[in-house]
């Protein structure tokens, strides 16, 4: 029996997986076939489900940006932290890297606040990390207010469509993971990242245990590590093949997909703040990418892809069909279908919730 199907109702992971060998990985990077066609006449951020739960993801996050500072104080990734290190009663580092999607640095970093503040704690340096009293405290909190988000976020939604969309969610992360391990491999011997970094092979998950509760099926914290194994492995391959950063290459095939993007538009879509945009923007300017007008006397400027930027575009938009493709093999058309529509469903719901937290005016 998975690990998976004995935790992650509980709320935290995603992912199961044992000692998947690399060959796994390099079948989910290049498997590509019809799926592709169908999808070539919606904008990219409706044809690529790793932008489409990124959306998702930016909306639950902005949605809750004013409750969990009023209520906890704490950062995304100290929370996911407290959470696992609650849902599996004491994890290792590495077990963590594993279980959350994030990079071994990322969490080194968010671990020692949450030691100085004494909310989790270990005996000896590499034995695992528990909840300490005031950290089983913050734990609790935490998931009365996730229960609750996560109850709104699915009003609706019936059950055993968010069982299959759980269980989904928690395969994919397994194939996102993988692919991952193989990207790391292929930008090693790019020599984009060390190669030291790329012989660890795929993340494994703790086994052999369970968790030492069940609550409802939170679908957040399944979605967070999901989305981080995909943006994770997608930093590389835009490095690797064209020395873009991620967000370079979300504002790149924005303006490419919708050429000519007025500028006030874009900052509005890219969700980001709006000196961060400019500067990513200058940057793809500046190197060719992109080109700006004024076509009248207003102040409105339009962006539009050079034919540089246009053939990158192309490239890296071929690119990420085939590691949709590979994402999603093991799953069939229908199962595709019904997961896009429970993404567009949660989608409204999260921006319901974002509207209702708006601070009036």
């Amino acid at each position: 029996m998975r690990a998976l199907d004995r935790v992650y109702d509980c709320a935290i992971l995603t992912g199961c997986g044992r000692k998947q060998a690399s060959e796994r990985g390099v079948k989910l990077i290049v498997s590509f076939s019809e799926n592709v066609e169908a999808l070539q006449n919606k904008p990219i951020h409706l044809r690529i489900v790793g932008a489409r739960l990124g959306r998702l993801m930016r909306l639950i996050r902005e949605s809750g940006l004013q409750v969990y500072e009023r209520e906890l104080g704490l950062k995304e990734i100290h929370r996911q932290l407290i959470i696992t290190i609650g849902i599996w009663d004491g994890l290792s580092s590495h077990e963590l890297v594993a279980l959350t999607g994030h990079e071994k640095a990322q969490v080194s970093r968010a671990i020692k606040p949450l030691e100085q503040d004494e909310l989790i704690g270990r005996a000896r340096l590499r034995a695992k990390l528990t909840l300490l009293p005031a950290g089983q405290a913050m734990y609790e909190k935490i998931m009365a207010i996730g229960r609750g988000r996560d109850a709104t976020l699915t009003a609706g939604i019936a059950a055993a469509d968010l069982r299959r969309f759980a269980t989904m969610t928690e395969e994919l992360t397994v194939s996102a993971a993988q692919m991952y391990a193989e990207e790391r491999r292929l930008s090693a011997e790019a020599g984009v990242i060390n190669a030291g970094s790329a012989t660890a092979g795929s993340p494994s998950w703790p086994d052999g245990r369970t968790a030492k509760m069940a609550p409802a099926h939170l679908i957040t914290p399944k979605l967070i590590s999901l989305v981080s194994y995909l943006n994770r492995s997608a930093m590389l391959v835009y490095q690797r093949m064209e020395g873009l950063s991620h967000f370079q290459w979300q504002v790149l095939s924005r303006i490419s997909d919708s050429a000519p993007m007025p500028l006030a538009q874009l900052i509005l879509m890219m969700g980001r703040d709006k000196s961060q945009v400019g500067r990513t923007v200058g940057h793809l300017e500046a190197t060719g990418l992109i080109i700006r007008s004024r076509p009248t006397r207003r102040r409105d400027i339009l962006l539009e892809p050079t034919s540089r930027g246009r053939e990158i575009f192309d490239a890296m938009y071929e690119i990420a069909l085939q590691r949709e493709e590979g994402l999603m093999s093991g799953h069939s058309a229908e199962e595709r279908e019904d997961y896009f529509a429970m993404i567009d469903r949660l989608t409204a719901n999260a921006q319901a919730m974002l509207e209702r937290e708006a601070p009036t005016k």
